[in-house]
């Protein structure tokens, strides 16, 4: 036998090797018992959103109608923007990414909204200005939820000039923060004056302008005046429209 004919028999003999292995592998794959989902991982920083819960959901759809094998997975997308569809459905999710990870894990990447502020104690508002859930809504869930969502600030004025309260907030809301400080109330009343209530019971007049150079102003002597502003036992109202000073005026409880 000449050395071109080994050659070539040995380039048959591995050609038909390797179909072989190429057809038991598809014959697997294609097996209905083969890439079935058995594992369920949710993943993100879920505040709003019951974990065990969701998992509960998303193993019983999962079980139930689709995603059962991998053939079904890549070739039929539709089944996956179901499932999308349905976690959207909820009210704190923001976001859905669905992927597999061989051979038998769903992996479901949930964001939820950046829930801000409420809206007139109306509506819950996220970090875009859009409306997330109603204040009639909220008081069903549990009441630690309830109790936290509670505590987030209220935004008050007209709802035209939402966007542009959020936009000022985001500005200041870091500023009193550092100070130790919390905004319980933020937005503009009747006569467009701005105003901020914190969580030691004082209220701060901002005026109609930018109002970022006043409150930093304040913050900077805060500190110093606070054992006297203390000792006047009141609720305080600090107007700082003023350019070289701020003006202190009690509000007697009524």
């Amino acid at each position: 036998m000449s050395k071109k004919i080994r050659l070539e028999l040995k380039e048959v003999l591995f050609l038909g090797l390797l179909l072989s292995l190429i057809g038991c592998f598809l014959l697997w794959l294609l097996d209905p018992r083969t890439g079935r989902i058995t594992t369920v991982l949710i993943k993100g920083n879920l505040i709003n959103t019951d974990h065990q819960t969701l998992q509960t959901m998303v193993s019983q759809v999962v079980k139930g109608r689709f995603l059962k094998s991998e053939t079904e997975f890549f070739l039929k997308k539709k089944l996956q923007q179901n499932m999308t569809r349905i976690l959207l459905n909820l009210p704190w999710i923001k976001d859905v990414q669905i992927h597999k990870r061989w051979p038998d894990t769903l992996i479901i990447q949930i964001q939820e909204h950046t829930i801000v502020a409420w809206w007139m104690k109306k509506a819950l508002i996220n970090n875009e200005g859009h409306f997330i859930m109603s204040y009639s809504a909220v008081q069903k869930l549990n009441p630690s939820v309830v109790q936290r969502l509670m505590k987030l600030p209220r935004f008050t004025g007209s709802l035209d000039n939402l966007n542009e309260i959020l936009k000022r907030y985001n500005q200041l809301a870091p500023l009193v923060q550092a100070a130790g400080l919390h905004i319980q109330e933020f937005g503009c009343n009747a006569r467009k004056t701005w105003y901020i209530r914190l969580n030691n019971k004082m209220t701060l007049k901002l005026g109609r302008r930018e109002n970022k150079a006043q409150l930093q102003r304040f913050l900077k002597v805060y500190h110093l005046v606070m054992p006297s502003l203390k000792k006047m036992g009141h609720k305080l109202l600090m107007d700082l429209r003023y350019t070289n000073g701020i003006a202190v005026q009690t509000l007697l409880a009524k």
